[in-house]
């Protein structure tokens, strides 16, 4: 019974309290005093500066999950268009590749490039294919644009292929335009050139090189690169002519390697 009576009286205070608050706020909200006024307007701006506060904290966190869902979205756009561009310039180059086999006279064993190999002046690729594919040591090796080099050991399913930038590489070239004839070969300063053309011979930047057919080795008319940069050096019996190779030999993927001629 006394526990009933102090929770009723504790009641009872706490109605009063909020029937007085009540009847306060209403006498402030109907006072039309300067004084409740400026008071009333004062408590209004700083309602308003909070709820505007609260409310650009919401934005922003809003802004910010919107931010990190775009910039995953951007991401994987970005790796899709990667992917697509990869496919493309795949695809352009295997087309260059077959248009390149079906034109050729010879029969030609497509190969990719594992491994390059650098050391010092010596330049080696390692292709896919070996004798079981019917590669054999001395067969040239070429791309869509014109020689890589020859092949020089063969396994059963890989091969070692010397590169035209080799110091060691050797083959006979001819001008082109003018069917001059000369040897290609590189040099100490790692710069490959046209050598043993007579210092009277008509040279031009621009000429293209072409494989001579000499050997046993290279079918004549292999392309070999153009004309670069052309010297006659003082008392000198042969130009120095530099060479620009067709193909981008530090940048090689796929190539060919050339079999028997086809009948």
């Amino acid at each position: 019974m006394i526990r009933w009576e102090r929770y009723t009286q504790s009641f009872r205070d706490y109605s009063i309290l909020f029937f007085i608050l009540t009847l306060s706020l209403l006498l402030i909200i109907n006072n039309k005093t300067p004084q409740v006024t400026w008071i009333r307007s004062h408590v209004l701006n700083a309602t308003g500066v909070w709820n505007n506060w609260m409310s650009s904290i919401y934005q922003y966190r809003s802004l910010k999950r919107e931010n990190e869902i775009i910039r995953i979205r951007l991401a994987a756009l970005s790796y899709e268009n990667s992917l697509l561009k990869e496919a493309y310039l795949e695809n352009d180059r295997l087309r260059q590749m077959l248009d390149f086999k079906k034109s050729s006279a010879y029969d030609l064993i497509p190969a990719s490039i594992i491994v390059q190999n650098y050391e010092g002046f010596s330049h080696a690729i390692l292709l896919d294919i070996g004798t079981s594919d019917g590669v054999q040591p001395g067969m040239p090796v070429l791309a869509s644009k014109g020689l890589v080099g020859r092949v020089v050991t063969a396994g059963d399913h890989i091969s070692v292929v010397q590169v035209l930038d080799d110091i060691n590489f050797r083959v006979g070239a001819m001008i082109q335009r003018t069917r001059i004839t000369g040897i290609v070969k590189n040099t100490d300063e790692n710069k490959l050139i046209l050598n043993y053309v007579p210092i009277t011979e008509d040279i031009k930047l621009g000429d293209v090189i072409i494989t001579s057919g000499n050997s046993a080795i290279y079918p004549k008319g292999i392309e070999i690169g153009y004309v670069s940069k052309v010297e006659e050096p003082p008392a000198a019996l042969f130009k120095l002519i530099e060479i620009t190779t067709s193909v981008n030999l530090n940048n090689l993927e796929d190539s060919f390697i050339i079999g028997n001629p086809r009948r």
